[in-house]
C-alpha cells in the first residue's frame, strides 16, 4: 500500500465515509496534474483508478 492509498483510507475514516473514494482519487489527479506533480505512470495509473470507479475525465474538465 502507497501513501496515497494510506490517505484515503485516513480520509474516509476522518470524515465517516462523508467523502468517496471517487472525490478523493479525482482531487489527487486534479491537484497533481495542475501542480505538474504527475509523472506518466503515476498518471496512467490515476487515469486507471478513476476509470473502475466510474469516472470520466471528460466530464470533470469543465468542474475543474
Amino acid at each position: 500500500m502507497n501513501l496515497l492509498d494510506q490517505l484515503e483510507l485516513y480520509m474516509i475514516r476522518v470524515t465517516r465515509n462523508q467523502a468517496s473514494q471517487e472525490d478523493y482519487w479525482l482531487f489527487v489527479y486534479n491537484s497533481m496534474k495542475s501542480g505538474l506533480l504527475m509523472t506518466k505512470n503515476l498518471e496512467t495509473h490515476l487515469q486507471y483508478k478513476l476509470k473502475e470507479l466510474g469516472v470520466t475525465l471528460e466530464e470533470t474538465k469543465s468542474e475543474s
